[in-house]
This record gives structure tokens, C-alpha cells and sequence, in this order.
């Protein structure tokens, strides 16, 4: 209870903060306005319309008959040319007209650019930094096949513009899509591998945290903070946090306490399509998927228990909103996630170190990146032949709301039969479980 009212104060909060804005007055009149923003992420091609490029970006002042400074979140829409390039913390110039956004966004309003924008200044070094190795990062992998050329900068930094669309398609049907969008996989990847070499080279406890919690940050800069690398980026730092104050905490905890944070911050995450899987997921492996690996361990080998539970908790847990958003149903999702996560962990290191190696030592980076292609192009294959299945492309026959009463009936059942069988087993008088 407390946790709604908290997020219900924060929601009424930002929504209020939006519509009383400067911009936002403006934008009702549909006024003429010159204004300075700066850019939140890197502008977007758009593939809806040719030539339009969409950006992100919060407007710091706005000149209408006089300057006046303002804080608000405006999505920018240009058809003109000089985007390229430009970095997440630039600041620009903009003319256009502003526009009133729709109910229910989360930006004061829309900004229809005139002109190509006016770079001020530069952006903070550590954007520089990150945008160098992006782009270097595309370079080294210039000469790979076209999968591999566009699925392994996914895999490192979310960069999936040279993603071929069969591929994008593929990858949707099959339920890959969370690798080519950096997830909390790939932040607990870099995470357990910073802890783990420094532990190898003797380094101190404490230093070892500041050094992991130092990788995650750079992480984050690098493949920018989507909805569900913000999730798992507070995840891990709160987790980081708890191991150098020496106690111990559920994990379950920690996804609570990086929603609830998240959430009371931007209140529209909750309507994010992206955070909404990736909470689902995370609950699902810390839930439900260990009960499952223990009663699939009675009768194979841990480890490809474990490769069958994650994959198979996460879907069940994504399958409503997966239903719900876009009506469409992924059979072949744990046979899929199966079969490539054992590329998964050697394609994502190898690709920051070919990023690492892009930027400082370029003549070095070509050969590790076609190492890492070896791994994304297990991840392609995978995609691409089971997309070919009959049935892949199963759509759900009934409107979005039965489907989603439905999955999550199969969701509840699940759960409940879980819970049943424990009540069911024999407690000694004090209520404790039998040994």
C-alpha cells in the first residue's frame, strides 16, 4: 500500500510537472519558438517515414517573445539533415513549431524542427568516450558476414541499426530479441566477470567492488540507459552496495527496491513495454525457475536443468504482455533461448573487449571481433532456423484481453500449484518444515 501511494504521488507529480510547464503552455497555442535542448539519446532514423529523425531531448530554454529558461522532456521531429553524430548530452539549437503531445506521454510536447540543428558546445567526455567506442566498435566490424556485422554491436551496446530486418523478425518470433536489446543478462555478465578477474589478480575486496561497481557504470554510459539496463543497473548497484556493508539480502529484494526507485523517479517506466518484460523475467528466475531446476535436477545432469528452467520461467512470466502488446505468440522461445545461451556469455565479453581494443588499439580489434562472431552467429543460426518452423509465427485468435486473462490464469495456476504442494507436506508442531 505504501508503494502505491508513493508511486501514485510521484505519477500526479511528473504529470503536473509536464502540463505546467513553459513549453507545454506554448505548445497549446501551437507556437513558433527557438529553442536550446539538450539531447537525452542519439537520434533515431525513422523507419516509418523516409528521412525523418527522431530525437530525444529535455529543452533548457525557450525563446517566445523573450527568453525563458525551462526543464522539460520534448520529442523532436526533423527531416532535415546534420543529426549524424550528435551525442547523448549535446546541446543544440532548434527552430520549429511546438506541438501539444498526446494524453498520457511522457514529454511536455513535439517540437517540428526547421532547419538542421545548431551544435553548442560538446558533449561530456565520458559521452565522447562512449560514442568512440560505439562507432569503433561498427568499424571492427565492418568485414564480418551481415548478421554477425549487425547482431554483435546488439549484444555489446544495443546498437542494432545494422540489424538486418529478417533478422529483427527472426529474432521476434523465436524470443531472442532480449539479447539484441542489452537486458539484465548482459550487465550480469560484465559483473561477474570484473568480480571474478579481480578477485583472480588479489585485489582487495572493497577495491574490488569500486572496480565492478566503476565497469557497471561504464557499462550503462555505453550501451545507454534503456528501461531494462536501468533496472539492472540499479539492481547491481544496490547489490554491490549490500556486499561491501557485508550483509546478506534475498535478490527478490533487490528487484523490488530498483522497481520501486525506478518507478518513484519515472513514473512512466510502468507503462514501458521493454521494463515490463524485463521485471517479469527477473521475477520469474529469482521465483519460480530455481523450484523448477530442483524438481528437473531429480532427473538430468544441474546444469541442463538450469539451461531448461531460465529460459522457460521467463517466457511463462513474459507470455501475457507479449500477448497482450502485440498479440502475437512465441512457441519456440525456450527451445530457442536454449540452444543460444551458450553463446550468449563468450559473444558479450568478446564483444567489450573488441570495443575496449576498437578504441585503444584498433589494428587488434578485427581479430576478436571475428572470434565473437563465432558466437553471435550460433545466436543468428538458432534465430533463423527456428523462425522457419511451422508455427513460429502463431498469432493469438482472440482480442488482447481474453489473452491475456487466459495466459495469466495458466500464470496463476502455475504459481499456485507450487505453493499448494509445499501447504501440503506434513509441519511438526512449531510450523517448521520437516528436515
Amino acid at each position: 500500500m505504501l508503494g502505491v501511494l508513493l508511486g501514485s504521488l510521484a505519477a500526479v507529480w511528473h504529470v503536473h510537472d509536464l502540463r505546467a510547464s513553459t513549453v507545454a503552455r506554448l505548445a497549446a497555442h501551437r507556437a513558433d519558438v527557438d529553442l536550446v535542448a539538450r539531447l537525452v539519446r542519439d537520434p533515431i532514423a525513422s523507419t516509418a517515414a523516409v528521412g525523418l529523425t527522431i530525437v530525444d531531448a529535455t529543452a533548457t530554454s525557450v525563446h517566445a517573445e523573450g527568453w525563458r529558461r525551462a526543464s522539460s522532456p520534448i520529442l523532436v521531429l526533423s527531416y532535415s539533415d546534420g543529426w549524424t553524430g550528435l551525442l547523448p548530452g549535446q546541446r543544440v539549437e532548434l527552430t520549429g513549431r511546438l506541438e501539444a503531445a498526446r494524453r498520457g506521454d511522457d514529454v511536455a510536447a513535439v517540437l517540428d524542427a526547421r532547419g538542421p540543428p545548431i551544435a553548442i558546445g560538446v558533449p561530456p567526455w565520458w559521452q565522447r568516450l562512449a560514442g568512440r567506442a560505439r562507432a569503433a566498435l561498427r568499424r571492427a566490424c565492418g568485414g564480418l558476414p551481415v548478421d554477425e556485422r549487425g547482431l554483435l554491436p546488439g549484444l555489446v551496446d544495443g546498437d542494432v541499426s545494422d540489424v538486418p530486418p529478417s533478422l529483427q523478425t527472426d529474432m521476434r518470433l523465436t524470443g531472442l530479441t532480449h539479447l539484441e536489446a542489452v537486458s539484465g543478462e548482459n550487465v550480469s555478465v560484465v559483473l561477474a566477470v570484473t568480480l571474478a578477474l579481480a578477485r583472480a589478480l588479489g585485489v582487495r575486496r572493497r577495491t574490488r567492488i569500486a572496480v565492478a561497481a566503476t565497469a557497471l557504470t561504464g557499462f550503462v554510459v555505453l550501451a545507454r540507459p534503456s528501461p531494462s539496463v536501468l533496472r539492472a543497473a540499479v539492481m547491481g548497484g544496490v547489490a554491490l552496495f549490500v556486499l561491501a556493508v557485508g550483509r546478506k539480502v534475498r535478490p527478490i529484494r533487490l528487484l523490488a527496491f530498483a522497481v520501486l526507485g525506478l518507478v518513484l523517479v519515472n513514473p512512466f517506466l510502468a507503462r514501458t513495454v521493454g521494463f515490463g518484460l524485463s521485471v517479469c523475467a527477473t521475477a520469474a528466475l529469482l521465483l519460480v525457475a530455481p523450484g523448477w531446476t530442483d524438481r528437473l535436477a531429480r532427473h538430468m545432469p544441474r546444469p541442463l536443468a538450469v539451461a531448461i528452467a531460465v529460459p522457460a520461467a521467463a517466457q511463462l512470466a513474459c507470455t501475457p504482455l507479449l500477448v497482450m502488446t502485440f498479440g502475437q505468440l512465441t512457441p519456440y522461445a525456450v527451445p530457442a533461448n536454449l540452444l543460444a545461451a551458450p553463446a550468449v556469455v563468450p559473444a558479450t565479453i568478446l564483444g567489450v573487449v573488441c570495443a575496449l581494443l576498437a578504441t585503444l588499439v584498433p589494428v587488434l580489434a578485427p581479430p576478436v571481433a571475428w572470434l565473437a562472431a563465432l558466437a553471435t552467429a550460433v545466436i543468428a543460426l538458432v534465430a533463423r532456423s527456428l523462425a522457419g518452423l511451422p508455427g513460429a509465427g502463431l498469432r493469438w485468435p482472440g482480442a488482447p484481453p481474453v489473452a491475456v486473462v487466459a495466459v495469466g490464469l495458466v500464470v496463476v495456476i502455475a504459481i499456485a500449484r507450487r505453493y499448494v504442494g509445499r501447504a501440503s507436506q506434513p509441519r511438526d508442531i512449531l510450523g517448521r518444515w520437516p528436515p
